[in-house]
């Protein structure tokens, strides 16, 4: 008999022995954990002095050190060493479930950008740079009471989650004296997620009192090394640019994951409980690659990119070999039955997706460098159907934005705002019918810089 038959016969077994109010509820109840909300759309944090107020619209124009991530190839225009701080952003986040009673978010300042480029010898330029491309983090306390025949149900939903994604790019430019540029590098990225969600339902009528409990917890981290190379080709108005970026090697990860839930039908009762510090994590990235033509001129400039990103098939997440204890009470009297169920795991997945990027900037007056910029940005959702961790929202974001020159001093202000919908979000753990809610995300930063120029 194989070990799959043994777990289903245990399960019959132990549910013909409880009441029939308890028998109907299954054990995913206890034993799923509760959705959380994470987004993990690619580039959502404005990135550089300049090209964070340009819809990231920049991998043909860029020159200062952020080129160490955007285009290697764009360091060959710093004739000088620089050192820019894009000192970060200041990020209000709003997370509103249209089927609750309650909103969450986040208000956090977030370190966005530092680097530096010098020139090396015979047309080749350094630089590197450590900035941050994903921060999401919110908290989420919500209820709802709803008329049952009789009674009264409350649930009470929490959630919290962060996922971040950091990196620390070396990149290296030549220009030889003609129109084309090339560069090329390698940048370490760490990526870290957590989940924090736990949902209680409680009914209460003339039957007597249910109660489900579930509360769970996911984090994982992972540094990869990735390897990325770009061109650049200009002409007297047109400049043109490309960059590719391999998926990324790991080198470090860790993981844990716990959960425990119990489920109180007033006569008999189920238990669920998961532990493991040393869980297997791994995160998966995709090859991108992005294009942009740029018009210039001497007092105004306008780019539009396009950013693709390739699918990543479904994996595991976050495993473990530990198995979740299910622990059944008949209420006789009688020992409670303990039997294991293999956990699952997390599983994601993404589709690919292709992102639009416009930008450009404005010089207001001739003798003075003093800039307007603004852009527009789409950030589509790469959330794949099998994928069990992030939220599927489609982003739109716009930016503005203005900077300028003080001696050798560099300066930039500016505003971003992002906002998408989630739709039909799933809240599973109820003693009644599942909650379904869509859920309004928003977002707006206050960017801001400062750079020096030897």
């Amino acid at each position: 008999m194989t070990r799959r038959t043994l777990f289903t016969l245990s399960i019959v077994a132990l549910m013909s022995t409880m009441p029939k109010s308890l028998s109907a509820q299954t054990v995913d109840q206890v034993a799923t954990a509760p959705p959380n909300l994470v987004l993990a759309n690619y580039d959502s944090v404005p990135v550089g002095p300049f090209g964070g107020l340009e819809g990231s619209a920049y991998a043909a124009r860029v020159s200062d050190p952020s080129a160490a991530w955007f285009n290697p190839a764009g360091l060959s225009r710093q004739t000088t060493a620089q050192i820019s701080g894009s000192a970060g952003v200041y990020e209000w986040t709003s997370v509103s479930p249209l089927s609750l009673t309650n909103n969450g978010g986040s208000l956090q300042q977030l370190p966005n950008f530092a680097g530096f480029s010098f020139n090396v010898r015979g047309g080749l330029t350094a630089g590197f740079s450590v900035l941050t491309t994903n921060s999401w983090t919110q908290q989420t306390d919500a209820e709802r009471i709803d008329a049952v025949p009789n009674g009264q149900q409350r649930v009470a939903y929490s959630s919290g989650s962060e996922f971040t994604r950091r990196i620390a790019a070396v990149g290296v430019g030549y220009q030889g004296g003609g129109a084309w540029r090339i560069g090329g590098g390698f940048a370490f990225s760490m990526m870290e997620l957590r989940l924090v969600e736990s949902m209680s339902d409680r009914i209460a009528d003339t039957a007597g009192l249910r109660t489900l409990l579930v509360v769970a917890r996911a984090s994982g981290s992972a540094v990869q090394l990735r390897t990325q190379g770009g061109v650049q080709y200009d002409t007297s108005k047109f400049r043109f640019g490309a960059a590719i970026r391999t998926p990324g090697l790991t080198i470090i990860r860790d993981g844990t994951v716990t959960l425990d839930g119990t489920l109180d039908a007033g006569v008999g009762s189920l238990g669920a409980s998961l532990f493991d510090a040393d869980a297997s994590f791994t995160y998966r990235l995709p090859w991108e690659l992005q294009g942009g033509a740029a018009y210039v001129r001497d007092r105004m400039e306008i780019e539009i990119d396009v950013h693709g990103y390739t699918p990543v098939s479904a994996y595991s997440l976050l495993a473990t070999d530990k198995p979740t204890l299910i622990y059944g009470d008949a209420g006789t009297g009688g020992p409670p039955s303990v039997i294991s169920r293999p956990f699952t795991g997390l599983t994601s997945a993404s589709n690919g997706v292709v992102n639009v990027a416009l930008g450009g900037h404005l010089k207001v007056m001739r003798d003075r460098d003093f800039r307007i910029h603004a852009g527009f940005a789409a950030n589509q959702s790469p959330v794949g159907d099998a994928d069990q961790v992030f939220t599927d929202v489609n982003l739109a974001s716009w930016s503005i934005g203005v900077s300028g020159t003080l001696a050798k001093f560099q300066f930039a202000a500016g505003l971003n705002r992002r906002s998408g919908t989630a739709k039909d979000v799933v809240v599973r753990n109820r003693l009644t019918e599942p909650l379904h809610t869509d859920v309004d995300v928003s977002g707006l930063g206050f960017i801001y810089s400062i750079g020096y120029q030897f």
